[in-house]
């Protein structure tokens, strides 16, 4: 970014003159002393004006966000509310807002403020495994690979577990950049725009959770202040998960006020997803910051005429009253193609290159390092990776077929998890290669689409001619390989051109409570699920008959299923586990 700074230029200039006598010499004198000349004033150096950079902490030592280094050794810390907190409680992950001074030419800018707020923190109470989806108080929740998973794994969460998220605004939701396991005595906290106000009741919604508000005391307003479309930030600590009601302690006005909170701040630097974009206007949000178009709104990586909703963007702009001007956009691309584990074998620094499984992968300003080694190196980035180390690697091949590293994450040998993900190359009935590591198929490995299972000649035959085919793999490995459990084959998700809300997947797997029974089905999160002779069945761990599933389960038990849709009107369930609702 190019910032500009008003300077004030001080010149001062001194004119001295002497005068001359006649032809014939003067008679000798004592010469007189020179004056004295006051020294000019020096030039006051120029000062910064702060600017303000909101993204995803992508390294350590000092602070990376963007893919842009802060020194932080002055800067204060203001984590959840608290301030006075220190950097070791800031997580790989986390979405902060930084204000820094640009430094000299060459260095680092260096950090005043860092502060990091959670986007929501609340329960768990729908997991859509397929989508990579969460309902967290209402709201939908979208994870992937690059998303950082603290004290949990996406697999062992679990329905009425208390989690917190950060992340960006969506147009569908959020985008959890981080995911962290929490006790479930914790505050529940949300933030999003008021709408179905009802003074009477004393209740309005956000997004699809219900406020109660009568116990609520209010910062920085008043109840009277509440309206639909106002910023608020709620907390409370009792949550019906069933009817999604949460009954407030505290409603805190977080309307945007970029006169106040933005005063002496003239350029932004903000991450995110592009929302509310009105292309007549110009205008749009990205993290609820409002922006404006111009005519010398420059592009990087893409061009006005691509720019839409969803789109995830960084926009650098200088501030005009209570908006911004978006100077420069680059477009992000987030969404990883391949995932690979191995060995080290070769690294470049001059090309910030590394080589696993056979695959140069490349590193840039934007990729995403962790060390979870026993070297447990918090700075750990590019130039901590040696040959010999195992890294687990997200990554997306480019067109020109550079395969970018995305996140870098150091692990142990004993660490590595059987799981690769990438374009299908090499195939035969005793194998493949994926993502440079091979894969070997036997008796137990199941095929698997969006549409059901399929046998490995399906397999074989679905693979054949694509050569852009992607498959997720999850095995042991063993001596020649990777010994593959199971291949999903990722035919609606990891496409580029695919709409996330597009379409509907044919197989489902989903984990929720039950909203009702009747009969022989009963409903999950609004959906119709069937059972019959076939359906494997399990209740509190034990495999049972459909007779005795149905007589066991009761409203308000969580259920985990897999199943497949049918005419779009109900899903049939092939297998699912139900635990009794906890006390």
């Amino acid at each position: 970014m190019t910032y500009r700074n008003s300077l004030l230029a001080i010149t001062i200039a001194t004119a001295l003159t002497a005068c001359g006598g006649g032809d014939s010499a003067p008679p000798a004198v004592e010469e007189a002393p020179a004056p004295t000349v006051p020294a000019p004033a020096p030039t006051p150096a120029p000062t910064a004006s702060p600017t303000v950079t909101q993204g995803v902490i992508t390294g350590f030592g000092s602070v990376y966000v963007n893919g842009k280094r802060y020194v932080s050794d002055s800067a204060s810390f203001t984590i959840a509310g608290q301030s006075g907190a220190q950097e070791s409680g800031l997580k790989m992950g986390m979405v902060v807002k930084v204000k820094a001074t640009e430094g000299e030419e060459g260095q680092d800018p260096e950090a005043s403020e860092i502060e990091y707020e959670e986007t929501l923190q609340g329960i768990v109470s729908l997991i859509d495994y397929g989508n990579a989806r969460l309902t967290i108080l209402g709201q939908a929740v979208y994870f992937d690979d690059l998303t950082e998973f603290e004290n949990v794994d996406p697999a062992q969460l679990s329905i009425g577990d208390m989690v917190e998220i950060s992340g960006y605004v969506t147009e569908s939701g959020f985008y959890a950049t981080y995911v962290e396991l929490e006790a479930e005595e914790d505050e529940i906290k949300l933030a999003g725009s008021v709408s179905a106000l009802n003074t009477e009741a004393q209740t309005f919604s956000l997004g699809q959770l219900t406020v109660n508000y009568s116990e609520a005391s209010f910062d920085d307003m008043l109840a009277g202040d509440l309206r639909d479309g106002l910023v608020v930030k709620v907390k409370g600590s009792v949550y019906d998960i069933q009817t999604q009601t949460l009954t407030a302690i505290e409603v805190e006005n977080k309307e945007p006020d970029v006169e106040n909170d933005f005063d002496d701040v003239d350029e932004v630097e903000i991450a995110g997803v592009v929302t509310s974009y009105d292309s007549a206007a110009g205008t749009f949000k990205v993290n609820r910051y409002n922006f404006v178009l111009n005519d010398e709104t420059e592009f990087e990586e893409g061009a006005l005429e691509n720019f839409a909703g969803n789109l995830w963007v960084k926009v650098e702009g200088s501030r005009d009253g209570d908006t911004f001007v978006a100077e420069q956009i680059e477009f992000k691309e987030r969404k990883n193609n391949g995932k690979s584990e191995g060995q080290v074998t070769a690294v470049d620094g001059e090309a910030e290159t590394f080589v696993i499984n056979g695959i140069t992968f490349t590193a840039n300003a934007d990729t995403q390092y962790e060390d979870e080694s026993e070297q447990n190196e918090r700075r750990f980035t590019f130039d901590d990776i040696v040959v010999n180390d195992i890294l687990k690697v997200a990554s997306r091949e480019l067109p020109d077929s550079t395969v970018l590293a995305l996140k870098v994450k150091r692990i142990d040998e004993d660490d590595r998890e059987g799981e690769v993900k990438g374009v299908v190359k090499a195939l035969t009935l005793e194998g493949m290669t994926v993502a440079g590591v091979a894969v070997l198929f036997d008796e137990n490995t199941e095929f698997e689409t969006d549409e059901g299972d399929i046998t490995a000649e399906q397999f074989l035959t679905l693979a054949e001619g694509n050569t852009a085919l992607i498959v997720e793999v999850e095995g042991e490995y063993g001596e020649l390989g990777l010994i593959a459990t199971e291949v999903e084959v990722r035919t609606n998700r990891d496409n580029d051109d695919q709409d996330e809300d597009d379409g509907k997947a044919d197989k489902v797997e989903l984990e929720g409570l039950i909203e009702a029974i009747n009969g022989e089905s009963v409903i999950v999160a609004g959906y119709e699920l069937r059972f019959d002779q076939e359906s494997e069945l399990e209740f509190n761990d034990d495999a049972v008959s459909l007779e005795t599933f149905l007589s066991s389960i009761a409203v308000g038990d969580a259920l985990e299923f897999t199943g497949l849709w049918v005419e779009d009107t109900y899903i049939r369930v092939l297998e699912a586990e139900a635990e009794t609702a906890a006390e």
